[in-house]
């Protein structure tokens, strides 16, 4: 008996039969990594990957239910997914009719999938990883890099406590009912590790732990040697740091705690946010409202072109092409970012999916940000699990380590308390540094990029003690 596998083009002609369907996206995923676990220097497990599955959406097209959308023009739009992987063969036939069944039973205004565009042609991928046994390769050379770096913190009382490092490549094939047939290869670096810091008592109990998860598209761009020298001076610190105080006054928000305040401008600068009418953001309007801009201006970008970006792309979920995209200018809401679908229901340009976020910096060396004459100036460069709202704006964010700057120049590590205020008040009179920084927009394991300032100063922000 012979075992046929399923490929795109089986699945293609499945959905060729079906006259149900009012259209279909196909989206193929190959994913081959390595992956190595460690506990200090010794090896745990080290595996090799490699999975393929095929995401099929289905639209159908039905009329309005009897008292649902009243006034709606036109036929409702129903869209179900469903993910197979090349064994499923025999049951592609059954999944279909399921997937179908469950898009019939959803009611969403019309739209129309988008038809063919030239694609920009992003570079996305490594090619020292896609290069044969490069995953392996590079999944050592990571390791190799973390090792050397943490013997050279180990006098300062630092040790790797555990680490995990995956090198992966990505082939995506992506095909619709509109004739968009597009490809793109990706690699992703992920590193993830622990690092222990014990003071000078033998106290087992003193120990401090700081985890710091990398991610990007390519190794060098981890700098991993940097990113355990800043994570060893954290777990040091973090070691000898004193309670917070409640305070009002300055607050600088650095390095990998700065990103999340970011994620409110960039939901309501979308086109979904304002047709599910959340956005709070009128076009060429100040997105702070009633408050006048007294700092530095806003400009906040999506840009999906840049090379090597962890959430650059070719071409977004729909086969739209990758833009850049200007959002906030000066403060004011210059542009949505808008998927397909809901740049057709607002009758706005397509951008696509965001790409990075990119954040224009500011005039000011942060060591200047981090100076004030007549007052201590706290900085926060690492929160337990960062909590800012996306519709709101109010943020509450539990503090895992940070810095007093006391005037007479004198620094201090402090830790607990709590970060409270809004972030669309904040920003109207906010600083920014003039240096800046690529950090990760969410945690490990997902999602985009950050390009903008390495500081931003606050002066309406709460310190909640702890």
């Amino acid at each position: 008996m012979v075992t046929r596998t399923l490929t795109a083009d089986t699945i293609v002609q499945a959905l060729a039969r079906r006259p149900e369907i009012a259209g279909w996206t196909l989206t193929r995923r190959r994913r081959h990594g390595t992956q190595l676990y460690v506990i200090g220097r010794d090896v745990e497990n080290t595996r090799e990957v490699t999975t393929e599955d095929f995401t099929i959406t289905v639209f159908h097209d039905h009329p309005w239910p009897v008292g649902r959308e009243t006034g709606t023009a036109g036929h409702a739009r129903g869209v179900s997914s469903v993910k197979l992987v090349p064994g499923d063969t025999a049951h592609l036939e059954s999944r279909l009719d399921e997937v179908i069944m469950m898009a019939s039973l959803v009611h969403n205004p019309a739209y129309e999938l988008p038809s063919p565009e030239t694609l920009p042609n992003v570079a996305l991928s490594d090619p020292l990883i896609t290069a044969l046994d490069g995953t392996r390769r590079a999944v050592w050379e990571m390791a190799e890099e973390v090792w050397e770096a943490c013997d050279r913190e180990a006098s300062t009382g630092v040790r790797l406590s555990a680490g995990e490092f995956f090198v992966t490549v990505s082939d995506r094939e992506f095909r619709t009912s509109k004739g968009i047939h597009a490809s793109s290869e990706t690699t992703h670096v992920a590193v993830e590790i622990a690092l222990l810091a014990r003071g000078a008592s033998d106290d087992p109990t003193l120990e401090a732990e700081t985890f710091r998860p990398v991610e990007a598209r390519r190794v060098v761009d981890l700098r991993l040697a940097s990113q355990v020298a800043e994570a060893s001076r954290f777990a040091r610190d973090t070691l000898r740091a004193q309670p917070t105080e409640t305070r009002d006054g300055p607050v600088v928000v650095s390095g990998s705690a700065l990103p999340p305040f970011f994620d409110p401008f960039v939901f309501h600068s979308g086109a979904q946010a304002a047709y599910m009418k959340l956005s709070r953001f009128t076009p060429d309007h100040s997105v702070f409202g009633d408050h006048a801009m007294t700092g530095d201006p806003l400009h906040v970008s999506s840009h999906a072109l840049r090379p090597f970006g962890l959430s650059s792309h070719s071409f977004d979920g729909d086969g739209v092409p990758g833009r850049d995209t200007d959002m906030i200018v000066g403060g004011t809401l210059f542009a949505r970012h808008a998927t397909s679908r809901y740049a057709q229901y607002l009758g706005v340009p397509v951008t696509g999916e965001p790409g990075a976020v990119v954040v224009r910096a500011g005039t000011t060396p942060l060591v200047e940000l981090l100076r004030d004459p007549g007052s201590p100036v706290v900085e926060i460069v690492a929160f337990s699990s960062p909590n800012v709202d996306d519709i709101t704006g109010d943020v509450g964010c539990e503090i895992r380590l940070g810095y007093e700057h006391l005037p007479n120049g004198e620094v201090r590590p402090i830790k607990g308390g709590a970060l409270a205020g809004n972030v669309f008040d904040a920003f109207a009179s906010v600083r920014f540094s003039q240096e800046t920084q690529e950090a990760l927009i969410s945690g490990f394991g997902g999602g985009g990029l950050y390009v903008g300032p390495r500081g931003a100063r606050f002066e309406g922000m709460r310190v909640a003690g702890g």
